[in-house]
């Protein structure tokens, strides 16, 4: 059994603000978060830029009102404003791109579900969208709403998004960006409609199409080569008005934005947003402090943001993320301890109970955790909580121990059990949970062995071929319900294995991490088969 933390994130510093009018929320997309703000000055928080929220309140003074903007401090810069290029899947690109694309869905920042974004709804075997047939075919139907306009006014349809997808179907050496898109067998459009057949039932048509592209501006160009240090015109919120490189980038509003807020006003409310980039932490706190930005994402480490909560006029937000630490027992031939006792399920039960998540939180290094029950907990599932039955209780733990050294008829007290424990050594907080593992598992007679890693060796080679023994990582899951299932077959024992394993484990699925090494893989390179070098993507 693995026992969990859930990482909750920081998600926003909010520090006074330079926009001035009216108390009102201004959602980047239709996700959001609270607000707050004091009576003289502008609060801003943000789950990421895609997901801004404003609250403006009016100015107390005669003063002349500041300009309605934002300033984002981010610690990194674009490659490029293009999604689907090379770097496209970069953590900045796609905060920017989420500002000035449309997809036909999106996810909501607080619930984490696909919400409709172009569409008019998600589509479902219940409201019609999607029918499967006798034969397994599957036919997915998208209805774009019909307000939605590019920034040039021209309508979106379902020939944008046919256009999209041979975009996409066109990239080359890139599989986990296209082989979702690989089983559309037919795509269609009529109007603002488009319709996709798979040959199978799937779920992964909630979150294609993420950005939208215009056909009638991009059709005659290069679409990888073009749209890198300009993007094609927006459908969303904001649109492209300068980069200046190693600085910032700007965005402006898009008058022809379609969606409105509850109270049917025009979105979005600000005027102009400004991502500034800004590579160090330090360098990016010193920016809030001199009011030179208004909101960035911090690290979630809590003497960063205890730092950040004693700064004058700023608020601090947490919101829980799609990330969870993790203890992962390894079953194969070739994990690195010969002593392992994993395959006993008592000794695993053993480890369960010593591990004490309270006190790996009491650590610090983030800045709130809590424990999960079941994988299903971050998708906001129901779940039996079959985790819950393993609470920290050393004592029971050292029966455990005590019956299966009996069984094995050995002298645990001259022989302890052995542990090897690997994690990552590239920041502070792992190291120091693999030596708070140290006194938990001796504290139940269980003797630990550290062995610490630079992460492109321990999510390379350990990892893909089996090698560790009890190890610690994190798994960020994805939200939508193609999500769920990836999880699920991550963690099934049992689950056939599929894909290309040279293609690093994204390819894979059915793998069970814990299974790497056993018969159940046999087959599948290994470090030497790879020339000894694997590279994990």
């Amino acid at each position: 059994m693995r026992r969990l933390l859930a990482v909750l994130g920081v998600v926003a510093l909010i520090v006074s603000a330079c926009s001035a009018g009216r108390s009102q929320a201004d959602p980047v997309t239709s996700s959001t978060t609270t607000t707050n703000s004091t009576a003289s000055t502008t609060a801003v928080e943000s789950t990421s830029l895609p997901s801004t929220t404003t609250t403006t309140v009016a100015p107390t003074t005669t003063a002349a009102p500041l300009p309605n903007e934002v300033v984002i401090g981010n610690d990194q810069e674009p490659p490029t404003l293009n999604p689907y290029a090379p770097g496209g899947d970069n953590w900045i690109v796609l905060e920017i791109a989420q500002a000035i694309h449309a997809g036909l869905t999106e996810t909501d920042g607080q619930t984490l579900e696909v919400i409709p974004d172009l569409a008019v709804e998600v589509p479902s075997v219940a409201n019609g969208g999607v029918v499967v047939g006798d034969d397994g075919n599957t036919m997915v139907t998208f209805r774009i709403r019909d307000e939605a306009v590019w920034e040039d006014g021209a309508p979106v349809t379902g020939e944008d998004v046919v256009f999209t997808h041979e975009v996409i179907a066109g990239i080359e050496d890139r599989p986990n960006l296209t082989e979702p898109y690989e089983a559309i067998t037919s795509i269609t459009a009529d109007g603002k409609t488009v319709t996709l057949t798979f040959g199978a039932p799937t779920l992964a048509f909630e979150t294609m199409f993420p950005a939208v592209i215009p056909a009638h501006q991009v059709r005659a160009t290069d679409v990888m080569a073009d749209w890198n240090d300009v993007p094609w015109m927006s459908a969303g919120p904001f649109r492209f008005e300068s980069w200046a490189p190693g600085d910032r980038v700007t965005l402006v509003r898009n008058d022809n934005y379609w969606k409105v807020d509850q109270d049917g006003t025009a979105l979005p409310l600000l005027d102009r947003v400004v991502c500034r980039f800004i590579g160090e932490t330090e360098r990016l706190i010193e920016a809030s402090e001199s009011r030179e930005v208004d909101v960035f994402t911090p690290p979630p480490w809590s003497v960063t943001v205890d730092r950040l909560r004693a700064l004058d006029g700023a608020q601090v937000t947490v919101l829980e993320s799609s990330v969870w630490e993790h203890w992962s027992f390894q079953f194969g031939e070739r994990n690195r301890n010969e002593d392992s006792l994993n395959q006993y399920l008592d000794f695993r039960r053993a480890v369960a109970h010593a591990l004490d998540r309270q006190a790996v939180a009491d650590l610090g290094y983030w800045e709130a955790t809590r424990s999960l029950d079941a994988i299903l907990d971050l998708h906001g599932l129901p779940t039996e909580r079959p985790w819950s039955q393993y609470d920290h209780n050393p004592e029971r733990a050292r029966a455990l121990i005590a019956d299966l050294c009996d069984r094995l008829d050995r002298n645990c007290e001259e022989n302890p059990p052995v542990v090897v424990f690997s994690t990552t050594s590239n920041a502070e907080e792992r190291p120091a949970i693999a030596h708070l593992a140290v006194e938990m598992l001796g504290e139940v007679g269980i003797e630990v062995h550290l062995e610490f890693e630079d992460s492109a060796l321990f999510f390379g080679p350990t990892l893909d071929t089996g090698t560790w023994d009890l190890g610690q990582w994190a798994w960020v899951a994805r939200a939508d319900g193609a999500g769920v299932l990836t999880s699920l077959a991550i963690y099934d024992p049992d689950a056939p294995l599929q894909g290309d394993p040279n293609e690093g484990w994204q390819s894979r699925t059915g793998s069970n991490y814990a299974r790497w090494g056993t018969p159940a893989v046999s087959g599948w390179p290994t470090t030497e088969q790879w020339g000894g070098v694997i590279d994990v993507q």
